[in-house]
């Protein structure tokens, strides 16, 4: 690459960036200058259109036309730092170029030579015209069918003064920025690289020689029969060839804009944590500006690894077919890494489901799973099972948190909490805040149907609780002490303790008469913001007669039992489809 010659700019001072999105549905979008931005959302939302219509914007400016169908993006805002000998000044610096007596080329790897004056004629006229031609030297595009061939062999040059025509020929000019690559490789997927310079074709190899390689005029047969035994980069895996096709053409040349559609394809769940770290780290150590779509949280959790400037746009179709956006900057993202009860929670897959419901916990979500699943074609879902993301919360008062993350993307959220979440009036208070509902609307209802569970209790005394046992197990003293026994003589005690507990146990039939009426009134208005309490108390109760105390057991049991397909289970997962369904 060449030297910054003949130019008083300074190449530091020039910088180009997309500032903001303008959708056809009015969303604007504002990206951060040097970072990541992550478009996300649930398939056919628009997350390919989206990169190719801003791509062409930036290409042609207010002239742009012929968008497709749909057109998503309707403006682009950009912004140019630096004066157009700093522009110059920076492509000398980091552009292949040539040098004649009719004046300097720049010779990008995927276009024709662009000369300096024409750099400047575009630049002068302005952003708003777009780019043009200029842009294969500004802005890189990586799809995940071209990154397969992003690092194929390619010819030597006929002379070494030639321009490079490939991201190879810059790995054989420069073997800091090789080195680079190989570290990569090494970090991703344990292989190092060896550059082939002697073939005819240039071209990347997996592995080392056990043969140290000699001088360039000094070559010898050991040398060049232990090069040709290493196996070319394109004869490997996709995943391989996939990250290093991409990341090639990165390392080689700072593109301030770069748009990378699916990132992840062809790698699996680490390679995909390891790809979304290494863009970060590009973004924030080279300040450039990368804009991609995924499908993949492990992709996104790498680029909070990476501790660069990320912001996540879902995006999302309405009823009436027409794109939604929503952003979440990076200060708020980055408080939602720092909070180690959403980092380690699966609440970044939400970004990529049609809905998300909350669960107490993992044994509550596999078992509405598998509920809905087997109610599906009944209670007629708008998409399939597997586009609702069940979640565990680890209690009730985790909801909260997990519906503002999630609603403040847009991510259609409800929430399925045990019916005892009555007994904590703050608690049930902070989900109906969270989820953007007023707690003035169920406030009488609440105090109604809870008002017998509310009253003050005398002191009970263990004469008392053995009293109550006698009543209930006289008579069975030779019975064996199982788990359902166990469960009676449980469910004994706790009455004695908190008039609360007969809601677990006895669910929405704990209430009686006026207190009734209000509860039912109550669950009612509570379904309506999305807050699908269970009704029959808790999730056990939908198999009572199982057998199986709680814990690991009782889940697979009560599958096997068909509890899932049960009138309680489809009920209550029915609800929950109705609620969401409408979101």
């Amino acid at each position: 690459m060449g030297i910054p010659t003949g130019s008083d700019g300074n190449s530091g001072s020039f910088s180009i960036s997309i500032t903001g999105v303008e959708l056809a549905s009015g969303a604007r979008l504002e990206l951060p200058k040097s970072g990541v931005t992550a478009i996300v959302g649930p398939n056919n939302s628009g997350k390919t259109t989206f990169l190719r219509q801003v791509r062409q914007h930036v290409a042609q400016g207010v002239q742009a036309a012929n968008l497709g169908h749909p057109a998503l993006v309707l403006r682009v805002e950009m912004d140019r730092t630096g004066t157009l000998d700093d522009a110059v000044a920076w492509l000398k610096e980091h552009a292949p170029m040539t040098e004649s007596e009719s004046g300097t080329f720049f010779h990008p790897l995927n276009g024709t030579a662009f000369h300096e004056i024409a750099v400047r004629q575009t630049l002068q006229a302005g952003l708003s015209r777009g780019m043009g031609e200029l842009q294969n030297l500004l802005v890189f595009y990586g799809d995940a069918w071209g990154r397969l061939n992003g690092a194929q062999a390619t010819e030597q040059r006929n002379s070494i003064s030639d321009p490079a025509t490939s991201p190879l020929h810059l790995l054989q000019d420069d073997h800091e920025i090789f080195e680079e690559l190989n570290r990569i490789s090494l970090n991703v997927f344990r292989r190092p690289l060896t550059l082939d310079r002697l073939s005819k074709n240039v071209n990347l190899r997996v592995g080392q020689t056990d043969v140290p390689a000699p001088s360039i005029d000094r070559i010898t047969k050991e040398y060049l029969s232990a090069l040709s035994s290493l196996p070319q980069l394109m004869m490997q895996g996709d995943g391989m060839r996939s990250l290093i096709g991409l990341l090639a053409p990165l390392v080689t040349s700072t593109y301030p804009i770069v748009f990378i559609d699916e990132p992840e394809a062809f790698l699996h769940p680490p390679q995909a944590a390891a790809i979304g770290k290494i863009l970060g780290e590009q973004a924030r150590l080279k300040g450039i500006q990368i804009i991609l779509a995924t499908h993949d949280r492990n992709l996104l959790a790498g680029l909070l690894e990476s501790e660069a400037n990320v912001s996540i746009v879902r995006l999302d179709r309405s009823t009436e077919d027409e794109t939604i956006a929503r952003q979440l900057d990076s200060d708020d993202l980055r408080k939602i890494w720092n909070d180690p009860v959403l980092r380690y929670s699966n609440v970044l897959d939400g970004l990529f489901h049609r809905l998300v419901v909350l669960a107490e916990g993992d044994r509550d979500c596999r078992f509405y799973a598998a509920a809905l699943e087997a109610a599906a074609s009944d209670i007629r879902l708008p998409f399939p099972p597997g586009d609702v993301l069940f979640v565990p919360s680890g209690g009730k008062a985790g909801m909260p948190r997990l519906a503002r993350v999630l609603r403040s993307v847009d991510v259609p959220v409800a929430v399925s909490p045990d019916l005892d979440v009555l007994n904590n009036r703050e608690t049930i208070k902070a989900i109906v805040g969270s989820l953007g509902e007023d707690w003035q609307d169920i406030d009488q209802d609440y105090a109604l149907a809870t008002v017998s569970f509310r009253q003050s209790r005398d002191k009970v005394t263990i004469g008392q609780v053995l009293s109550a046992l006698n009543g209930i197990f006289s008579g069975r003293e030779g019975e064996v002490f199982t788990a359902e026994v166990k469960r009676d003589f449980s469910a004994q005690i706790r009455s004695k303790e908190s008039p609360w507990s007969s809601l677990k146990e006895y669910g929405e039939l704990a209430f009686r008469g006026q207190a009734a009426q209000a509860a039912e009134r109550l669950l009612a208005k509570l379904d309506a913001m999305g807050i699908v309490a269970v009704r029959v108390g808790e999730l056990e109760r939908f198999a009572p007669t199982l057998g199986v105390a709680k814990g690991a057991a009782w889940l697979p049991a009560a599958i096997e039992a068909g509890a899932h397909k049960g009138v309680a289970a489809r009920r209550h997962v029915a609800a929950l489809a109705e609620t969401l369904s409408g979101a």
